[in-house]
């Protein structure tokens, strides 16, 4: 076999493609209940990584921060983005927004949302109040 058809087999062997229906939804424990995600590359514990987050009907998530930037497309839905001290900004299906590491923010759906988040260092998410914290109310159970 000639070396431009081996390299041809490599590239569509490491050409992975996920459709909607492949996605292997889990439930995030680090967001209130009814959060989904389906991780499409690398690790979010580790990054570099990607993954497809689902909102339910009139989903909120406190308070909160990322140590560092994520960036995210708009799937499917919208998403309200309450940044602190700044006006909500609503981001439509199709549209993209970036969070600078450490941006303390208040995301909303008010119908289903679907969205695609990235990012080249690790993913974690704080809460500026504990009590929102889905994981320190599971560690008490």
């Amino acid at each position: 076999m000639g070396t431009m058809m081996m390299l041809a087999m490599l590239a569509v062997s490491t050409f992975p493609v996920l459709n909607p229906p492949q996605l292997a939804w889990k439930p995030k424990e680090a967001l209130p209940p009814g959060a989904f995600g389906a991780v499409v590359r690398g690790d979010p514990h580790e990054g570099p990584y990607a993954f497809f987050g689902r909102f339910p009907v009139k989903f909120t998530v406190p308070l909160h921060w990322h140590t560092n930037d994520v960036a995210v497309v708009m799937t499917q839905g919208a998403m309200v983005i309450e940044a602190e001290g700044a006006p909500a900004r609503t981001i439509p299906q199709g549209g993209y927004f970036f969070l600078p590491g450490q941006m303390r923010y208040v995301a909303k759906c008010a119908l289903t949302c679907t969205f695609l988040a990235w990012g080249e260092k690790p993913f974690d998410i704080h809460y500026a109040d504990p009590k929102d914290d889905p994981r320190l109310k599971n560690a008490r159970r």
